[in-house]
């Protein structure tokens, strides 16, 4: 579907109704909630686009009452933040030794991201049970709702983790080794332009900070970007 389907989606509340619509009907006996974008939702410093919500993500449940947005209930990301110099200590601390992911904690976690103007999102809104990568086909579903949710959110940079976003948006191939080596050498960031959608943002590629990706290399790329983003 093409992003010209959502340019009648004027907020992100317009744009989260088509979200909810389209996951019931593509998957209708998923009951996991589908991770909507969250945090500075009007012209953040950052966007961080991760690649898909699973039911690790507390918020993904039905019965969950308070907001909703990417790595809720888990440890490592907000970790490797943390230790990039994007992250509150005590609020990690709390997260590192094991706190209830309350609703008042949660709001806060939630506050902190506003207060330092990020947005955190995933280009694929649809919450699996499992960590596997998204099908080229959902990926192609749900790829032109984040075009529209760059348009309206408007960041004035887009961090990207994964090969899966990065692609998407720049419609560039990358190797990590290559650019990370590059990075660690001249000390500098390099950014890519957005090729799906106007806007003035300029996309930095970073490994994905769990699993399938490499932290200790997106703790080294994201602390190069520190220093913008206080």
């Amino acid at each position: 579907m093409p992003v010209e389907q959502y340019r009648s989606c004027k907020t992100l509340e317009e744009l989260w109704a088509e979200v909810y619509t389209l996951n019931r009907r593509i998957d209708p006996g998923n009951t996991l909630i589908p991770i909507v974008g969250n945090g500075q939702t009007k012209i953040p410093k950052a966007m961080f686009v991760f690649i898909n919500p699973t039911i690790r993500n507390s918020s993904s449940s039905p019965s969950w009452k308070g907001p909703r947005f990417p790595f809720v209930g888990t440890r490592q990301v907000w970790g490797v933040f943390f230790r990039a110099g994007l992250f509150d200590e005590e609020l990690y601390y709390r997260i590192k030794h094991g706190t209830d992911w309350s609703l008042g904690f949660t709001r806060a976690v939630l506050n902190h991201l506003k207060k330092r103007s990020f947005y955190f999102t995933n280009i694929v809104k649809w919450t699996g049970s499992d960590a596997a990568l998204p099908s080229t086909k959902k990926i192609a579903t749900f790829l032109p709702i984040l075009q529209r949710e760059i348009e309206i959110v408007k960041p004035k940079m887009i961090v990207t983790f994964g090969h899966i976003p990065f692609t998407h948006l720049t419609k560039k191939k990358i190797v990590f080794e290559e650019y990370y080596q590059k990075v660690m050498r001249e000390d500098t960031i390099s950014s890519f332009d957005c090729q799906v959608c106007p806007c003035d943002a300029r996309v930095v590629p970073c490994y994905f900070p769990v699993g399938r990706g490499n932290p200790l290399r997106a703790v080294h790329i994201l602390s190069k970007l520190a220093p913008v983003l206080q």
